[in-house]
């Protein structure tokens, strides 16, 4: 058996060893990256707070319609007694 080498196993081994070099430089950006978000602060603690935020607005215009609504209503039913009063007024 020889042992040679031929260039093609030499270029070969070096490709598999760029590769596994790129593999390993993502696996840690990716993995630093989830770490990163999960932490204290991350993007998931902001998506929570968004959340909650959310549901306090969602609730706070309900609350501002319905007052609008009855403010609205009171000074519709209002508006025409006020305005022959003072066109009582001006007689």
């Amino acid at each position: 058996m020889a042992s040679e080498v031929c260039d093609y196993h030499i270029t070969f081994v070096a490709d598999i060893a760029v590769i596994k070099t790129d593999i390993k430089y993502i696996k840690d950006k990716v993995c630093n990256h989830v770490t990163e978000g999960e932490g204290p602060g991350g993007w998931r603690d902001r998506l929570v707070i968004l959340e909650q935020e959310v549901k306090v607005l969602r609730s706070g215009i309900w609350k501002i319609g319905l007052a609008s609504g009855v403010i609205g209503a009171l000074v519709g039913n209002a508006a025409p007694e006020v305005i022959k009063w003072i066109a009582g007024l001006l007689r």
